[in-house]
């Protein structure tokens, strides 16, 4: 290809590339400065079309955190997004106990939190979920005393008698941790309602 052909196709380039080029940069930055305000977030909250738990009943809630918990009934539900890019988001589930949570129930949050420490805990207030409920006006946990459980599942459904766990990944220097950025559930008991968390985090 003689020089005036190489100049026109340069040309040609040019005028398509530089405008593409433009635009691009045009519609990351529309996106940045829509997901991202002065808190850094623009969260969301839906009660419409949540899809259905996948732990409901006593029998998941036992395969899911090891606790033999009663017959529940489910009262309220909502889809959380965090507005992020990427973007963090759960689906949260509040059940009651159908006949109420009597002592052998709490006395047995108690022994989980003895024996399986890495999962159950008796935890304060305060945590992510709590900072993004209060962007958005929701209800939160605030203060309160409670048992959490949580877990990055390594399959789902989650069934821990057949010994599934964490999701572990391999640092640079050869240990294992659990795997945070993903998959993630949790099941706190406040007072008399049992929370469900189940969504993905980054």
């Amino acid at each position: 290809m003689n020089k005036g052909w190489r100049i026109f196709w340069w040309i040609i380039y040019t005028v398509i590339s530089v405008p593409c080029a433009i635009l691009k940069i045009f519609i990351c930055a529309v996106l940045l400065t829509s997901d991202y305000q002065d808190e850094g977030f623009t969260p969301s909250v839906s009660r419409d079309d949540v899809s259905p738990p996948a732990y409901r009943t006593s029998e998941d809630f036992y395969k899911l955190t090891g606790v033999e918990f009663p017959e529940l009934e489910m009262v309220d539900s909502l889809f959380f997004q965090d507005g992020g890019f990427p973007t963090s988001h759960w689906r949260e589930y509040k059940f009651v106990a159908k006949d109420g949570l009597n002592n052998s129930f709490f006395r047995s949050l108690e022994r989980a939190c003895e024996t399986d420490s890495s999962h159950w805990h008796y935890a304060e207030g305060g945590s992510i979920y709590d900072y993004f409920y209060q962007m958005v006006g929701e209800p939160i946990i605030g203060d309160q005393m409670h048992y959490h459980y949580g877990i990055s599942p390594d399959k789902e459904p989650v069934d821990r008698s057949r010994g599934m766990c964490d999701r572990m990944v391999e640092l640079d220097d050869g240990r294992t941790i659990k795997d945070w950025d993903g998959s993630f559930i949790t099941v706190d008991i406040v007072n008399d309602t049992i929370i469900l968390r189940d969504g993905w985090l980054h």
